[in-house]
């Protein structure tokens, strides 16, 4: 197949498929000639904050001279995102190369893949291929089961915060969710986690202790946001590894104070564990520089895309923008979407108590997944007296907001990649 074809056949299959994640990420392991085997990978779970987490470990073993594969999901503007080297895209070529390879072999073995296996598949071929120095590895969904456990021994495992997500596959309390985010870890190999709730840190540590792995959290008292201002975050970090160090960020999240501390210890357990050089001084520079897109990010002067999509993440943005608009007099405007399957009465609960917001407005979008714009209308008018506006398309929403001082658009990630589609669009 050529890079469209496989693009088509791609968005043709399922989610799952027979059997679970790891059992099929096993079979395509063993059959590619497991290639995991050469890798050194830094396996990451949670539910909000994989993605960042993801991005500052990267940028950190980057910024010290290391070749890093980066695996994250979702995509925002093209599917090769979610496998890139040194920040930069697996070319069409090579995905092209690498895609063919797998599906030969599946098809060979007569081994079943779901849409998510096979981006694993390549990604763990392209790693091998182009020697990588270390792996940075974000689970799809889950832990436990998903493919990406299907990697023996990881030199490092990090979990981030733990929410209520995907309830009907991974359980409907925080300690079940845990228990599944925490079937990443293995034998002997170290854990660093979110210590955020005191019954998550207690299935987490108990699974450390039954692996015997050496496990570590990072909770709020060990970071301090001393600056927010201007779109930028200085913090000090204070654990055992770190003595009132300060870090600077390049956004105006302060819930990626709490992703940057976690990514912080986990690059000094690395270097505690195993030797990994990364000085103090790359450290810094790498947080620094360090982007992410969808994750609070200015996308033009006036408009800012957030991908929280559940209730802990939009908690995070909300106190974000009541922190961007603590010591204003003005005002912003929400433009908000969310697919059908999420917790979007919560999400609206939450948004609508946000002091920042005086205008609203709601639009569709996840393709199939939509949820019907007055539907969501309706969610808001049961909790705030501001009115709905409710558009179309995101294009429509965005021309009658052009006006507005500052614009937030959140709820899903599909709508940030609408959003970003109809400004390059313009653009071009």
């Amino acid at each position: 197949m050529n890079y469209n074809e496989i693009c088509s056949y791609l968005d043709s299959l399922d989610q799952f498929n027979e059997g679970t994640g790891v059992e099929r990420g096993r079979k395509l392991l063993k059959i590619m000639g497991n290639p995991e085997k050469s890798l050194k990978v830094i396996h990451i779970a949670g539910t909000n904050g994989k993605g960042s987490v993801c991005s500052y470990i990267e940028s950190c073993l980057r910024q010290q001279g290391y070749k890093v594969g980066l695996f994250t999901s979702p995509h925002l503007n093209t599917i090769r995102e979610r496998i890139q080297i040194n920040r930069e895209l697996i070319p069409e070529e090579e995905f092209t190369e690498y895609f063919n390879q797998v599906y030969e072999a599946v098809c060979t073995n007569n081994v079943k893949l779901a849409y998510f296996d096979f981006f694993f598949g390549i990604a763990m071929l392209y790693f091998k291929e182009q020697k990588v120095d270390y792996v940075v590895l974000e689970t799809g969904l889950g832990g436990k089961l998903d493919a990406t456990n299907a990697i023996e021994h990881p030199v490092c495992c990090a979990i981030t915060a733990i929410g209520l997500e995907h309830t009907a596959i991974l359980g409907d309390t925080l300690e079940k969710i845990a228990g599944e985010k925490a079937g990443i870890i293995k034998e002997g190999v170290p854990v660093v986690y979110t210590d955020n709730e005191s019954s998550v840190t207690e299935v987490i540590k108990k699974c450390a202790s039954q692996h015997n792995s050496f496990s570590c959290g990072v909770n709020k008292t060990q970071y301090t946001i001393i600056k927010n201002l201007n779109g930028c975050i200085d913090f000090l970090m204070d654990n055992e590894y770190y003595n009132s160090d300060c870090f600077h960020l390049a956004t105006p999240a302060v819930y990626q104070a709490e992703n940057a501390a976690l990514a912080l210890t986990v690059c000094a357990v690395l270097k505690s564990t195993y030797g990994i050089a990364m000085s103090d001084e790359n450290i810094k520079k790498a947080l620094a520089a360090n982007k992410w897109q969808g994750r609070m990010e200015k996308v033009t002067d006036n408009i800012y895309v957030d991908g929280a999509h559940n209730p802990h993440g939009i908690r995070k943005f909300a106190e974000t923008v009541d922190a961007m608009y603590a010591h204003s007099d003005k005002k912003a405007a929400l433009l908000f979407s969310v697919v059908s399957d999420k917790n979007f009465e919560e999400m609206i609960e939450v948004l609508s108590a946000c002091r920042a917001f005086d205008r609203i407005a709601v639009t569709v979008t996840g393709g199939k997944r939509q949820l019907d714009r007055q539907y969501i209308k309706e969610a808001f008018k049961r909790h705030t007296d501001i009115g709905i506006e409710v558009y179309d398309s995101a294009k429509a929403a965005l021309y009658a907001l052009k006006n507005e001082d500052m614009v937030f658009g959140v709820g899903s990630l599909y709508l940030v990649a609408d959003i970003k589609a109809v400004l390059e669009d313009c653009a071009n």
